[in-house]
């Protein structure tokens, strides 16, 4: 399935837009496995699955690794020039992934819908090696000529 990563436009604003290209990926919790790591710090992110042609996929059964998985429902009511936002719905994928759910939702309230996980928290700053951390404390690196 053709993914495509719902990034938060800024720390805790709770709307999302389309950004990046689009990732293959079997189910929602791999597409957003592959979205992770292109998302910046303090930032949430969702994914939303994209079928080009009318109607709904084939069936096929939820693949064991996403059973269970909960996703908070993001909505982009109004137009594609809107933001996402969380519409107060959870999806689960138990008999199918839960993004074939939003699929078919979509397709009957005439808006796009994607998923972010559940209590999904910003992205973490990367995390500093020793050697940095205590360079940086003992002012030993050389002074940088600030960008313009």
């Amino acid at each position: 399935m053709k993914f495509f990563p719902l990034i938060e436009t800024a720390a805790n604003s709770g709307q999302f837009q389309l950004s990046g290209a689009a990732v293959e990926a079997e189910s929602t919790t791999a597409a957003l496995a592959l979205i992770a790591p292109t998302v910046g710090e303090g930032l949430r992110y969702g994914a939303w699955l994209y079928h080009e042609v009318r109607g709904l996929p084939d069936f096929s059964p939820v693949a064991d690794a996403e059973k269970g998985k909960s996703y908070t429902v993001l909505a982009q009511v109004g137009g594609t020039d809107q933001p996402w936002v969380a519409d107060g719905q959870q999806l689960v994928s138990a008999l199918c992934d839960a993004s074939n759910l939003c699929l078919s939702m979509s397709q009957y309230m005439g808006f796009r819908l994607g998923l972010m996980p559940v209590d999904e928290k910003p992205v973490a700053a990367p995390a500093t090696s020793g050697t940095e951390a205590a360079s940086a404390s003992s002012g030993t690196e050389s002074a940088a000529t600030p960008a313009s």
